[in-house]
């Protein structure tokens, strides 16, 4: 009978506490100050980082070739023991060093693989970098593909909610594997170090908001069903713990995130059928963004958004033309 009563307090406290910092676009200057403020913030949030990774020379070995592109699968060392695989696929006939995108899954057991694949919702996205001339890279992210945690007593939930009460977060575990995974692909010589950009889906796309918030490095970014709010997704109804992270929400929308990426590109893909990450609010987001990309002469150029007609999925007919041409 009483349960409602708690219902309605914590509806409460969310109109209290949600986004009590946003972000500020009444100048370029305001603007500046408030990004390095809550780059500060947010660093904090995610957590602490280890001073240097373990061992940044991968083993490389060659497991497939297409006309396009040659794919190699990769291991490193993030931290001591911590080894992390991935694919690279380098296109074929390169004049010099290309762009570079970092290919993110979300939570699908495949890791890795899905990114390659046409029929999992991912629309071979990452292949279709490489036919396009960009090299694409594909890490399996901690509890997917080959890290996909083995039966025991610490289970994925385990960790996620052991890390929190360590003060860590899994958040911050995948955020510096994705920091290694930059330095890989920026010190090859087959990429250009200033033109990496990163796009995921779902957690790949929380991951993608992150690394881009965070590392002004990053060229351009595309987030596909992510972007929304955290009123309609994670205050709202249940979603995967890891995204839970200590006073993100009280100090952040997901829209002041996204305004740490501004004024570099930004794209946003969002299914019109998705029943998590509701499109409406992906929309809305940029509208509220574009005011920052205004303030710095690029409200359309450099800021875009595609609803498409289908569900929690990569659709990619506007959103990977539109990476490769801002990287090229």
């Amino acid at each position: 009978m009483f349960g409602q009563d708690v219902v309605d307090l914590y509806h409460r406290t969310v109109d209290a506490s949600l986004a009590s910092l946003p972000f500020d676009a009444s100048s370029r200057e305001a603007f500046s100050a408030w990004q390095s403020d809550a780059r500060a913030r947010l660093g904090a949030i995610i957590g602490a980082l280890p001073s240097a990774p373990a061992n940044l020379t991968p083993t490389r070995e060659v497991v497939e070739e297409t006309g396009a592109y040659v794919r190699e699968r990769l291991v490193y060392e993030t931290r001591p023991g911590m080894r992390v695989p991935g694919y690279l696929l380098t296109p074929k006939g390169l004049d010099g060093p290309a762009p570079a995108v970092l290919c993110l899954h979300g939570h699908s057991r495949g890791g890795k693989e899905n990114c390659l694949d046409a029929d999992t919702g991912y629309a071979a996205f990452a292949p279709q970098f490489a036919e396009r001339g960009v090299v694409a890279f594909c890490p399996d992210q901690i509890g997917f593909g080959e890290r996909v945690m083995p039966e025991g007593k610490v289970t994925y939930h385990v960790l996620v909610h052991g890390l929190n009460m360590l003060g860590e977060t899994l958040i911050g575990w995948r955020y510096w594997d994705l920091l290694c995974a930059m330095e890989i692909v920026s010190g090859l010589d087959t990429v250009r170090e200033d033109r990496i950009g990163v796009m995921g889906l779902s957690l790949g796309g929380e991951m993608t908001l992150f690394l881009a918030a965070m590392q002004e490095r990053i060229a351009a970014a595309c987030v596909a069903c992510y972007l929304t709010s955290h009123r309609s997704t994670f205050l709202d109804s249940s979603h995967c713990t890891c995204g839970h992270l200590w006073d993100l929400a009280r100090q952040f929308e997901h829209v002041d995130l996204a305004a740490l990426i501004a004024p570099r590109p930004l794209f946003l893909e969002a299914g019109s059928q998705d029943p998590s990450f509701p499109s409406g609010d992906a929309a809305a987001l940029v509208d509220e963004l574009r005011s920052v990309y205004t303030l710095h002469g690029k409200p359309d150029v450099d800021l875009g958004v595609h609803v498409h007609g289908g569900g929690h999925e990569i659709n990619g007919s506007q959103s990977i033309p539109w990476m490769v041409d801002r990287l090229s």
